[in-house]
């Protein structure tokens, strides 16, 4: 099966190299066209936390390689630097994967809902521009499907829901009305996005943005009806802001207890609320001993969430167990794809002899007949396209139940149905 998933994301890769490979709205059709000098069709999904190619190609003759330098053109970064940070899913791992990233399984915060968004997106781009078809298609519209199922059928979704609203009640809890307070935003994750979107929409006075990649900032600032910063004036953002939300993913400590420290000199006993979703860490911990700050990490807003443990981990594999079965189910799809040209060669094959003794019969039978022929060629199409499908009934019916290579190589001796390809042979697959 010639299907692959090639990429990194927040788990395999560092800020500053998944920053380095972003691709933003604007890019997003040039960088596929340069994908199509590499492959023969793909799709091209960059979020906040994750680059990945996915491709579907005859010929997977050096795919890996050349989804490598598809990268390296598009980033400028060497191959030799990408490798140790790309993972590579072939097959049904590549449909299982999708179907995690759709649903949210494969998020920061689990069963976030924001990506299935960015992947619409990201097929759509290339759907339009004509980069995506057949199999792989079919494997991106099955992955929309698979994550509405989940989010319909699971609560795997009131996790992030009760994540973010654990963040507002601690502002509430630390700051009061926060219609009277700033927050300030640090990256652009999906992980802090969600609690800012909470924060704004419990009437937080003002947002700020920053983010090193400044059109990242901009967006999120749009969306949440804020403004953009630059990351350079991190330390007078911090003095002006109530409540800090951190998720950019840093390798190292975003605000280090130095910086924290100054601000907190500088705000003149004004109490902050520092909420660091990132993972590794943004913030350091060391910060949490300075006077008049609170400091909460992604564990702690989860145990603070009002989500029941022992409830989302039944959902968490229910929602496993809905994604194995889909994988399932597009594996044997995929496979019937071998069985259904090999039926449509047996069939031809049939109609072949059937018309052969047709002409033969109505050649000896005109001469006893002459008058009648119509009739008598009528009625022995007739009853020769019964007796075919009869004869073909159980053999289809074999073939597609049993999609066994060996079965399926021994009907194309038993019947000659290679020579009736024309010489074309098999299609290839992995």
């Amino acid at each position: 099966m010639n299907l692959l998933a090639l990429g990194l994301n927040h788990r395999t890769a560092p800020l500053d190299l998944r920053e380095r490979l972003t691709i933003d709205k604007e890019g997003q059709e040039a960088a596929l066209e340069l994908l199509s000098r590499h492959v023969a069709q793909g799709v091209v999904l960059s979020t906040c936390n994750r680059l990945e190619v996915y491709t579907f190609d005859d010929d997977d003759a050096d795919l890996v390689d050349r989804l490598v330098d598809f990268l390296s053109a598009q980033s400028g970064v060497s191959g030799a630097e990408l490798a140790p940070h790309l993972y590579q899913h072939w097959g049904d791992r590549c449909a299982r994967h999708l179907f995690q990233v759709a649903c949210g399984l494969d998020s920061m915060v689990v069963g976030e809902r924001q990506v299935l968004g960015q992947v619409r997106a990201a097929f759509s781009v290339a759907s339009q521009g004509g980069y995506v078809r057949g199999p792989l298609s079919r494997l991106f519209h099955q992955a929309f499907r698979v994550a509405r199922h989940i989010h319909r059928d699971t609560n795997i979704g009131s996790h992030s829901r009760s994540v973010s609203q654990a963040g507002v009640q601690l502002a509430r809890g630390l700051l009061g009305d926060l219609s009277r307070h700033r927050a300030l935003v640090i990256g652009a994750g999906d992980a802090g996005r969600l609690v800012a979107q909470a924060l704004a929409d419990a009437g937080v006075r003002e947002i700020v943005v920053t983010n090193r990649t400044r059109w990242r900032a901009e967006d999120l600032a749009r969306e949440l009806g804020g403004v953009a910063a630059p990351f350079e004036e991190l330390p007078r953002l911090l003095v002006d802001a109530d409540v800090v939300i951190s998720s950019t993913g840093s390798p190292g400590y975003v605000l280090d207890r130095a910086m924290t420290r100054r601000a907190v000199h500088l705000r003149a006993g004004r109490p902050l609320l520092l909420i660091d979703i990132a993972v590794p860490r943004d913030i350091d911990p060391g910060a949490a001993d300075l006077e008049g700050v609170r400091l909460y990490d992604i564990d702690d807003l989860q145990m603070l969430s009002e989500g029941d443990a022992a409830a989302l981990e039944r959902d968490l594999a229910w929602a496993r167990e809905i994604v194995e079965q889909e994988t399932r189910n597009f594996r044997e799809w995929w496979d019937s794809l071998d069985v259904v040209p090999l039926i449509a060669l047996l069939r031809t094959r049939a109609e072949e002899v059937r018309q052969a003794e047709v002409a033969r019969s109505l050649g000896r039978l005109l001469g006893q007949w002459p008058d009648d022929a119509g009739a008598l060629a009528r009625h022995l199409d007739g009853l020769t396209q019964a007796l075919v499908k009869k004869l073909l009934h159980n053999p289809t019916v074999f073939l597609r139940d049993s999609r066994d290579p060996d079965q399926q190589q021994l009907v194309r001796r038993l019947f000659n149905l290679d020579n009736l390809e024309g010489g074309t042979g098999r299609r290839g697959r992995k």
